[in-house]
C-alpha cells in the first residue's frame, strides 16, 4: 500500500528531530512518514558520526547544527517542525498543526501530548510558567483527555516534544539557544518570541505521543536554563527584584525540601554557578533579544502563574504527606491555609519576621546595650513607675526632677511582664519594629501599594539611614516610637465612619495611640499635625486631608492628659536645647533617596507621584530640623528630625517600589525612569541589612558593660557605692558633667539603668564633687579616696584618653587595678558607701531607698539633700540625714504628681475603651 504522505502534496516544512536518544529515532521518523500531509524535507539535528550514520540509513538528511539547517532551507520552505526523539505524531498532527497555526496567526505552535504507554493520559496542553521561567502544566497527575482542552490558546511556552515555528521568526531570533537542553531551550525560543510580539499557541487537535519518563535532563540544566531565558528577555526593572527573589527562593526550597524528602542544595548551587560561568554569553543574548522593538515586561506576564511554581510544588508534597493523615474536615480547613500561604504578602512578612529577629536578636537575649542613653531597664519595673510618679530620680546624686515618660510606660509594661527587664526589653524592640513594618504597610495601602512594597518600606522605615542614625545616637525612646508613628498617620487617613459613636472611637484611636507616641517619644506628636497640614496644603481641594489633619489634632489634645506628670514638670526650653541637633547622612544613601524620589516624581501614576512629594518633602523638612543646632536646636529636636526623615523616607521607597507593579500603568521612557527610582529604593531598603549584622537594633555595642564588668564581682556589696566614670563626653553614658575641660559622671554600680541616663540640674552634693576634683586638679590635695569617701564613690574608671587619668594616678589612696580595658582605681582601705550610720554601719540600698540596723542615731545619705526622705529628714551639708530608728529610708513621693500619673492612666483606659466600643459592630 502506498505511503500516505505519497498521497498528499508535502508542506512547506522541514522535519527536524534534534539530537537524542538513537533508539528512539526510529519510531519518530516512521510517525513522520505516515502524515497525511508530510513534510518537504527530513532532518536528523546534531549529535556525533554515529547519529549521522543513522540518518543515512533511515533515507533522511543528516545537520551539524540547527542554525545550519535554517542556512541550507529552501526557499519555499515557511516553517520548521521541531521534534524530541520518541515522540511519535498522529498521522493528522502536522496538517493540524500547521492548518490550525496559520488560522490562529501564531508563529509558535506546540501539539498537545498524550502518555505514549497510556495515550488517553495527558502529559502536556501548553505550559504556563512561573515569573521566573519555571514551567507548570497545570495538569493533575494522570489526568485524563476528555477534551476540556481543546480549544486552540495562546500559552507562555510551548513544550519541546513537537513545535512549529515560522522560518522567518525563527532566523530572526537566532534560533535555539545551544548552551540550553530540550524543554527550556522551547520555553526560551518561546519567550524570546513572545517578547517580538509573536503569538504562542497550543494546538490541541495535533496530538503526539511520547514516553512519559523520557525527559532525562538535569533538573539542574532546566533551573539554569530558566535563570538564563529570565535574564535575556525581562528589562532590568524586572530582573533588579527577580532575580534576588530567585536566589532566595531556591535557598529557602535547599533548606525546607529535605523535611518533605527532597534534596535541592546541589541543584541550587549548580544552577547559579553554571549562569556565573555563562554570564557573559547570556548577557550576549540579551543584547540580540531585546534589540530592535520589543514589547514590554506585561506581555509576558499576562500568561504566566502568581507567586513561585518551586514553592507551589513543595507546598503541595508537604499537603499530600499531611492529608494522608487527616480526615474530611481537616483537609478542608489545610486547603485553606495553603492558599494563604501562597499569597505574596505571607512571603514578604514571613522574610519581614526573619529580619526583624535577627536585627534584633542581641537586644531580646541582653536587653538594651549600655552604652550612651542606651541602658538596662531598671531591675524593679514597679520601682521605676514609683519614681516617674513622683518618686526619687536616681540620676547622679539623685532630685525630685521629673524623669521622662519612657520610664514610665516601660516600668508600667515591665510590671506586666512578670518585672522582667530583659523581657520588656526584647517586647519593645521586637514589638517596635514588627509594629513599625506592618504600620507602614497599612500605612501606604491607604493609596493602594501592594504589600511587598509596604513591607520593604517599613524595612527603611525601622532600620533605614536615618533611623541608624538615631540609634548610633541611642535614641532609645524617638526609636521605640517609631514602630508608632506610621499608625498614627494610618488611623486619621481611614474612611470616615457614618455613625457618631464610630466616630468618636476613631478620635479615641487617634488619642491613644498618640499617647503611647508621645510617652515614648514627647516631641514626635508634632510630627502628624504638621504631616497632615502638608499633606492638606498638597490637596487642597481633598476634603479628607483636613479631615485627617482635624482627626490628629484631636487625638493630639486627647493624648496630652497621658502625658502628665511629664508634662506639668518640664522645662520645655531646656528639654529641646539639650545637647546638640547636627545630623551628617551618608552621601551615598542621600544620593540614593534623592534619585528614587526625583525619578518616582516623574515616573509614576499622578495620585502616586503626589504621595512621593509628600515623603519627599518630609525627608527635606525633617533634614533641615535635624540640622538645627545653629538655631538653638538640641538632641530631642534632632531626633525629631531624623524620624520625619524615617517616616518620610519609608514613604518614597514604597511609592518607588510601587512603580513596579503599576508598571502596566506606564510607557515609553517613563518605565526606564521607574526602574532607576525602584533600584535606587532598593539600595535605601537593602541598606537596612547593616542592622542585622551586629543584632542590636542598630544600637551600639555595650563598650560600658565591658569596661566596668569587673565592679560586679568585687568584693561586698558592690550595689552599695558609686562609680566615678571620667573620659571624653561621647564615651561617657547619658549626660555628663566637664570639669576643667574634661568629662565624668556619677553613678550607680555595678552598672547604672535608664533611669540615671538623664542627669538633673547641679545639686549641692555635684558643686561639692566639682570643687573637690578641681582640688586635686590643682594639686591641693592627694588624698583622693578621703574627699570620694562622702559621696558614695568607690571606683574610679576611666573610659578613654582623658587628663584626669594622671590626676588620680598621683593620689596617695587610691589603689590601681589591673584592667584590661582601660585604667581604674579603688578606694583605699574599708570601701565608702552610699548610706552609712553615725556608729560607721553601712546601709543597704533597696527598691524603695536604704535599710539597716534600727538605732538611736541617724543615717547620713548620699543623696541630694531633700527633706522628704524619711523617717524625720534634715539637711546635712549637701547630703541629707535621716532617722535611724525604723532601719529604713524612703523618699515620700511628691503627691500632686502620683495624683497626675493616676489621672494620666485612667484617661489612657477611657480611650482605650471609647476606641473598641467605637469599633464594635451592630
Amino acid at each position: 500500500m502506498p505511503n500516505r504522505a505519497e498521497q498528499a502534496p508535502p508542506l512547506p516544512v522541514v522535519a527536524a528531530i534534534v539530537a537524542g536518544d538513537p533508539e528512539a529515532i526510529p519510531e519518530t521518523l516512521t510517525a513522520i512518514e505516515r502524515q497525511v500531509y508530510g513534510p518537504r524535507r527530513v532532518v536528523v539535528v546534531g549529535g556525533d558520526a554515529a547519529l549521522r550514520s543513522l540518518a543515512d540509513e533511515s533515507g533522511v538528511d543528516w545537520s551539524a547544527s540547527f542554525g545550519a539547517l535554517l542556512d541550507a532551507a529552501a526557499p519555499e520552505v515557511t516553517h520548521v517542525w521541531l521534534l524530541r526523539p520518541g515522540a511519535v505524531p498522529r498521522p493528522d498532527a502536522l496538517r493540524a498543526l500547521m492548518a490550525d497555526s496559520e488560522r490562529a496567526g501564531s508563529a509558535l505552535a506546540g501539539s498537545k501530548v498524550l502518555n505514549r504507554d497510556a495515550p488517553e493520559r495527558l502529559v502536556s496542553v501548553g505550559l504556563a510558567t512561573d515569573v521566573f521561567g519555571v514551567p507548570y502544566r497545570g495538569l493533575d497527575e494522570g489526568e485524563l483527555d476528555a477534551g476540556q482542552y481543546d480549544v486552540v490558546r495562546d500559552v507562555a511556552a510551548v513544550d519541546g516534544v513537537s513545535l512549529l515555528v515560522r522560518l522567518d521568526l525563527v532566523r530572526g531570533l537566532g534560533g535555539f539557544d545551544p548552551l540550553l537542553v530540550a524543554q527550556s531551550a522551547a520555553i526560551d525560543l518561546s519567550q524570546r518570541a513572545r517578547l517580538r510580539a509573536a503569538r504562542v499557541v497550543v494546538v490541541p487537535s495535533s496530538e503526539v505521543e511520547y514516553p512519559a519518563a523520557s525527559d532525562a535532563a538535569p533538573t539542574w540544566r532546566d533551573e539554569a536554563g530558566s535563570i538564563r531565558s529570565m535574564i535575556k528577555v525581562y528589562s532590568v526593572l524586572t530582573l533588579f527584584w527577580a532575580l534576588p527573589l530567585a536566589f532566595l527562593i531556591g535557598l529557602v526550597e535547599s533548606i525546607v525540601a529535605p523535611l518533605v524528602g527532597r534534596w535541592t542544595l546541589v541543584t541550587w548551587v549548580r544552577t547559579w554557578l553554571w549562569n556565573l560561568l555563562h554570564i557573559f554569553s547570556t548577557l550576549k543574548g540579551r543584547r540580540a533579544a531585546r534589540r530592535g522593538d520589543v514589547v514590554g515586561d506585561a506581555e509576558l506576564y499576562r500568561y504566566q502563574v502568581r507567586g513561585s511554581v518551586k514553592l507551589r510544588v513543595l507546598i503541595e508534597v508537604a499537603g499530600e504527606r499531611v492529608t494522608r493523615r487527616l480526615g474530611p474536615e481537616e483537609r478542608s480547613n489545610l486547603a485553606d491555609v495553603t492558599r494563604e500561604l501562597r499569597r505574596p504578602a505571607f512571603l514578604s512578612a514571613l522574610v519581614a519576621l526573619v529580619f526583624v529577629m535577627l536585627a534584633t536578636r542581641a537586644v531580646w537575649s541582653d536587653g538594651f546595650p549600655a552604652f550612651g542613653y542606651s541602658l538596662p531597664l531598671p531591675s524593679s519595673g514597679l520601682d521605676a513607675l514609683r519614681a516617674y510618679a513622683g518618686g526619687w530620680n536616681p540620676g547622679g546624686f539623685g532630685s525630685t526632677e521629673q524623669l521622662p515618660s519612657l520610664i514610665g510606660l516601660a516600668g508600667a509594661l515591665q510590671v506586666l511582664l512578670f518585672d522582667s527587664a530583659v523581657l520588656t526589653s526584647a517586647v519593645l524592640i521586637v514589638g517596635t519594629f514588627l509594629s513599625g513594618i506592618w504600620g507602614t504597610t497599612r500605612l501606604l495601602r491607604t493609596w493602594d501599594v501592594g504589600p511587598v512594597a509596604g513591607i520593604l518600606a517599613g524595612v527603611s522605615l525601622m532600620a533605614g539611614p536615618a533611623t541608624r542614625a538615631l540609634a548610633a545616637d541611642t535614641g532609645v525612646g524617638t526609636l521605640l516610637a517609631l514602630g508608632v508613628l506610621p499608625w498614627a498617620l494610618r488611623i486619621p487617613l481611614l474612611r470616615w465612619p457614618v455613625s457618631w459613636r464610630e466616630r468618636l472611637g476613631r478620635i479615641a484611636s487617634a488619642g491613644w495611640v498618640g499617647a503611647i507616641l508621645g510617652l515614648l517619644s514627647p516631641q514626635l506628636l508634632l510630627v502628624p499635625i504638621g504631616a497632615f497640614a502638608l499633606w492638606g496644603l498638597l490637596n487642597v481641594s481633598d476634603r479628607g486631608a483636613w479631615r485627617a489633619a482635624a482627626v490628629a489634632g484631636s487625638g493630639f489634645l486627647l493624648s496630652l492628659p497621658v502625658l502628665l506628670p511629664w508634662l506639668d514638670a518640664v522645662d520645655f526650653g531646656a528639654y529641646l536645647g539639650r545637647g546638640s541637633a547636627f545630623w551628617s547622612p551618608g552621601i551615598v544613601l542621600a544620593v540614593s533617596l534623592g534619585i528614587a524620589f526625583v525619578a518616582t516624581i516623574i515616573a509614576v501614576p499622578s495620585r502616586l507621584a503626589l504621595v512621593a512629594g509628600w515623603g519627599g518633602t518630609l525627608v527635606g523638612m525633617g533634614a533641615v530640623v535635624a540640622r538645627s543646632a545653629d538655631f538653638g536646636g538640641g538632641r530631642e529636636v534632632k531626633h525629631l528630625g531624623l524620624a520625619i526623615v524615617a517616616i518620610g523616607s519609608a514613604v518614597v521607597v514604597g511609592i518607588a517600589l510601587e512603580g513596579v507593579r503599576r508598571v502596566v500603568e506606564i510607557t515609553g521612557w517613563r518605565r526606564v525612569v521607574v526602574g532607576a527610582a525602584a533600584t535606587a529604593a532598593g539600595v535605601v531598603a537593602a541598606s537596612a541589612l547593616l542592622v542585622v549584622v551586629p543584632g542590636r537594633a542598630g544600637l551600639p555595642a555595650a563598650e560600658l558593660a565591658a569596661r566596668i564588668g569587673f565592679v560586679a564581682v568585687s568584693e561586698g556589696n558592690p550595689a552599695a557605692s558609686r562609680i566615678l566614670l571620667i573620659g571624653p563626653v561621647e564615651m561617657l553614658p547619658g549626660d555628663s558633667r566637664l570639669v576643667r575641660g574634661a568629662g565624668y559622671r556619677v553613678v550607680s554600680s555595678p552598672i547604672p539603668e535608664m533611669w540615671e541616663a538623664w542627669l538633673p540640674e547641679m545639686s549641692d552634693m555635684d558643686f561639692a564633687l566639682e570643687a573637690d576634683l578641681e582640688a586635686m586638679i590643682d594639686g591641693s590635695t592627694f588624698r583622693a579616696g578621703e574627699a570620694l569617701a562622702p559621696y558614695g564613690i568607690r571606683w574610679v574608671i576611666s573610659l578613654g584618653d582623658t587628663p584626669l587619668e594622671e590626676v588620680f594616678g598621683s593620689q596617695l589612696d587610691l589603689v590601681p587595678l589591673g584592667s584590661r580595658e582601660g585604667v581604674a582605681f579603688t578606694v583605699e582601705g574599708d570601701p565608702p558607701v552610699r548610706a552609712v550610720a553615725d556608729d560607721g554601719t553601712a546601709w543597704t540600698r533597696t527598691s524603695f531607698g536604704y535599710e539597716g540596723e534600727p538605732g538611736p542615731g541617724r543615717v547620713f545619705l548620699a543623696e541630694s539633700s531633700d527633706v522628704r526622705w524619711g523617717p524625720e529628714g534634715q539637711i546635712a551639708g549637701p547630703g541629707t540625714s535621716v532617722s535611724a530608728g525604723e532601719g529604713e529610708a524612703r523618699f515620700e513621693s511628691i503627691g500632686s504628681r502620683s495624683a497626675q500619673a493616676m489621672a494620666a492612666g485612667v484617661v489612657l483606659l477611657l480611650l482605650l475603651v471609647s476606641s473598641l466600643v467605637g469599633r464594635l459592630r451592630t
